[in-house]
């Protein structure tokens, strides 16, 4: 196995949380906590992070990472995902064989996660699987194009009861690097989602989940 590197791509902006990677959460914010958090993995190699912002480059660099910065059109929100993910591995992380692709948005994944994940990925059998991408199970009742997807309705299921149906949280995302190049993806075409739990994949998309992460992570660290 390959040199490991950690890809945190970061923007300076965010459209639905406002400048929700360097905002003040708790004690922290969310780029400095999860760069506290990924700097005392044992198994990792190297830390990249890609901002097209100064501002965030400035904060990072008090961690001893490498520092990337991105060409401001790929931050841009018309910008495919794919294209992003391309350029990045193809420019970004040359001295890694593998990358391990991690937002800072996942506030509640603690250090544990990422070695565990990593000594995972190490072990899997790759004849079977290219990439490994997290999940979680979903406890919700799931319909689709008008009809349910993973329940009956009679007789009517428990929800605790609701099995085999899971969400792609991308708390953590192993695979190697030409292979990102090539699929401009993190979703591989034999991916082993590998599952976490529920607080880890926990996201940050909009105001209420900053909130509520904040909330718990306050809780956790018996913060006022």
């Amino acid at each position: 196995m390959g040199k490991m590197v950690a890809l945190v791509a970061v923007k300076g902006h965010s459209e639905r949380v406002s400048s929700k990677n360097i905002r003040p959460f708790a004690d922290t914010n969310l780029l400095q906590l999860k760069l506290s958090q990924i700097t005392k993995v044992p198994s990792m190699d190297e830390i990249v992070v890609s901002s097209e912002d100064p501002k965030v480059l400035e904060m990072a660099e008090a961690f001893g990472v490498t520092l990337h910065l991105r060409a401001p059109y790929y931050s841009q929100s018309t910008v495919s995902m794919s294209e992003v993910y391309s350029y990045l591995a193809k420019e970004v992380a040359q001295s890694g064989d593998e990358i391990v692709w991690i937002p800072v948005t996942n506030p509640l994944a603690e250090t544990p996660v990422y070695e565990e994940a990593i000594q995972y990925y190490k072990k899997m059998d790759f004849t079977r699987f290219d990439s490994l991408i997290s999940v979680h199970e979903v406890k919700d009742y799931i319909i689709y194009k008008g009809k349910p997807l993973n329940f009956q309705p009679n007789p009517w299921p428990r929800s605790q009861d609701l099995k085999d149906t899971f969400e792609i949280n991308f708390a953590v995302n192993i695979l190697p690097r030409d292979k990102m190049i090539q699929w401009g993806s993190l979703h591989g075409e034999r991916p082993h989602y590998y599952p976490v739990g529920e607080e880890c994949a926990m996201d940050i998309d909009f105001p209420i989940d900053f909130e509520i992460c904040e909330y718990i992570y306050k809780k956790n660290k018996g913060l006022k």
